[in-house]
């Protein structure tokens, strides 16, 4: 094989080699980042190949070429994500590291494979250039071969292990790269021991330590091993610490639920209590007027106007519990300068323990959203009907029209901080309880967002009451 021809096929190897490592790239970057659009992370991968290639026909060292095409995503990152700047930190060191620990492990293939067919050559032979370069072809090949069957097996082990990954805090991405720059910084020792120049002589590392043929690929694998391993368990410590905020917020929800409960309590306690009263206060009455003690009764009037008003409710729901939620909201509502209407009329179709849970979260997060806005500019409106066997429960608010709904999940996602550290809190987790609870009566919830309106549908199945179906159509 001429020169010429050995020349342009190890270019044709190395563009092969840079569109793998693009390919990689972009899955890694799809791993963590699988809530954005497809377009982003094809914008990132087209500047690393043009980072790559535009650099690769200058004469600069292999870290140099991956170092700008670094920092060139690192700034696209920083521009796009903002406040993900540290995952997209993550996805370059993690990418370098799978690039270094395959090459090892591939280089360890190619040394190999050159050492036996060398072997078979002779030096006194007219074609031993022409026989060397044909090894050194097929020994190129071998090795870009191994190298991407390698990095491409690894890439698709961390795609897995990276699923459902939101949010990566900064102290995150230093636990987890810890390995990453271990790997790195191996393969970039070894690369430089592979060849050493001694005087007129060289130092060949797998000529002289023949078992560390075996033994590189093997640190390679521990590293990798170890890589996804943290990947895996940091994303089980996350998937328990989000289990535990949900209990947490659920114990929270059932407190509110018996609080509202003895509130409700204590309002018709309070009612029975007033009518039980009454008859003394028309005598009271009575006695003042035929004392003449107008100015007093004047008061006196004014006294039980005040109490009266304190058990006034201007919704009527039919329900103790939802009487208390539903007032109690509007009441916030109207303090904030929200305007609130409700049409809801309740007739136990569902325990009242479940229906109260529901309206908390629902109403809970309308507030908050319109609470953001202008004063005046905020609306809810909350109502329920009946189709058939169903319960369909509506609340519309307004809000200020940002809102990211997360890949493979049906619910928004917020950046609302939890009481545990390290936890980022679903819009909320409330929601996803309101989801189970929609499930358990064999129905569902529905998200929809028309420009600056919020829409949550929520379904529920009537329960059987006293053995016949409660049916009302409205």
């Amino acid at each position: 094989m001429s020169q010429s021809a050995f020349e342009m096929i190890n270019g044709i190897l190395d563009i092969w080699k840079i569109a793998v490592q693009a390919i990689i790239f972009l899955v890694l970057w799809a791993a963590a980042f699988r809530g954005k659009k497809g377009k982003t992370g094809g914008i990132a991968a087209v500047l690393f190949i043009f980072a790559n290639i535009g650099i690769g026909f200058l004469p600069c060292t292999a870290w140099v070429r991956y170092g700008v095409s670094a920092l060139a995503v690192m700034g696209y990152g920083g521009i796009h994500y903002k406040r993900q700047i540290g995952k997209a930190v993550f996805v370059m060191l993690a990418f370098y590291n799978l690039h270094c620990l395959s090459y090892l492990m591939a280089s360890s293939i190619y040394e190999k494979i050159m050492n036996a067919m060398m072997k078979s050559l002779d030096i006194m032979q007219d074609s031993y250039l022409q026989e060397m370069n044909r090894c050194m072809v097929v020994g190129m090949f071998c090795l870009v071969f191994a190298y991407s069957v390698l990095f491409v097996a690894m890439a698709l082990i961390l795609y897995r292990f990276m699923k459902d990954v939101t949010i990566m805090a900064w102290q995150d991405v230093i636990l987890l790269s810890i390995l990453n720059f271990v790997g790195s910084m191996i393969a970039n020792v070894v690369n430089g021991l592979l060849i050493v120049r001694i005087d007129t002589d060289a130092f060949v590392l797998f000529d002289e330590k023949p078992d560390l043929l075996w033994k590189v690929p093997m640190i390679a694998l521990c590293i990798f091993a170890g890589e996804a391993a943290l990947i895996y368990f940091w994303q089980r410590y996350r998937i328990l610490l989000g289990e535990r905020q949900k209990h947490f917020v659920e114990e929270q929800q059932v407190k509110a639920m018996k609080k509202r409960l003895e509130e409700a309590e204590n309002f018709y306690g309070s009612i029975r209590k007033v009518r039980h009263e009454m008859k003394n206060h028309m005598a009271n009455i009575k006695g003042l007027t035929e004392a003449g003690e107008y100015g007093e009764i004047e008061e006196y009037v004014r006294r039980m106007d005040e109490t009266m008003l304190e058990l006034e409710y201007k919704y009527a729901t039919g329900n103790a519990v939802t009487d208390v939620i539903i007032n109690d909201k509007w009441r916030r509502a109207e303090k904030a300068g929200i305007r609130f209407d409700a049409d809801f009329r309740y007739g136990g179709e569902i325990p009242v323990f479940d229906m109260g849970i529901i309206l908390n979260n629902l109403l809970d997060n309308a507030i908050e959203a319109c609470e953001k806005l202008e004063t005046g500019k905020g609306f809810i409106r909350l109502s329920l009907k009946r189709k058939k066997q169903f319960l369909i429960l509506y609340v519309e608010n307004s809000f200020d029209g940002a809102v990211s709904i997360r890949k493979g999940s049906p619910l928004p996602a917020t950046t609302k901080r939890s009481i545990l550290p390290g936890i980022i809190m679903e819009h909320g987790i409330g929601l996803e309880n309101v989801r189970d609870i929609a499930e358990r009566y064999f129905g569902g919830v529905n998200i929809k967002v028309k420009g600056d309106v919020f829409h949550v549908t929520v379904m529920l199945q009537q329960i059987e009451v006293g053995g016949r179906q409660v049916n009302d159509l409205a």
